[in-house]
């Protein structure tokens, strides 16, 4: 496969259908709706405001250590022992300050970056996947694992390549699914 006529093809596009015959042309499993549905929903600042003010998330944007205290509904209490048992708690800090609008530090650039989706869905969702396709892209480079600091060196330039093309631009999540799919396809080789 010839990644460098794959980027040409992409930039090139001119509408979505375009975009979506990328996937068949250069054997690229789509991203499972069943594991990443589309996510509808927004999530405002006052919004957390509101969790805050009921005791759910602390000040330092963290979920209350006291929340299995409270009265949950059964779905609020299978997604807090989901988050309990992966060990995932804290990591909601770097979401809120997404939703707040609040740059996080390097570590959690990814969550952050999923805040700000969250809270406005003309925001691109970048994560270790995009990031690779995107230095491959720009570099011709595959990069299997993805640190900090690639993160630092290309993520803006991400989000400035999309806003500097028209259909990428109104089409966020759909170059973000691609891009997703085919940093998938890199990792492996």
């Amino acid at each position: 496969m010839s990644y460098t006529d794959f980027f040409r093809k992409l930039c090139s596009m001119k509408d979505i259908a375009e975009i979506d015959s990328l996937y068949e042309e250069y054997h690229i499993l789509r991203k499972d709706k069943k594991a990443y549905p589309d996510i509808e929903f927004s999530i405002t600042a006052n919004e957390i405001d509101e969790l805050k003010q009921k005791g759910f998330i602390t000040e330092e944007n963290i979920v209350s250590s006291d929340i299995s205290k409270k009265e949950l509904t059964a779905f609020e209490k299978l997604l807090y022992s989901i988050l309990w048992k992966n060990g995932d708690l804290k990591k909601e800090k770097h979401i809120i300050c997404g939703i707040y609008g609040i740059d996080a530090d390097s570590k959690g650039i990814v969550f952050n970056q999923f805040g700000k989706y969250l809270e406005n869905k003309d925001e691109p969702i970048i994560d270790q996947h995009v990031i690779r396709a995107f230095i491959l892209y720009k570099t011709g480079r595959r990069i299997k694992d993805i640190k900090v600091e690639h993160y630092s060196e290309y993520f803006e330039q991400y989000v400035n390549w999309l806003n500097n093309n028209d259909l990428f631009k109104n089409n966020k999540s759909k170059i973000d699914d691609i891009m997703f799919c085919l940093g998938k396809k890199i990792k492996k080789y």
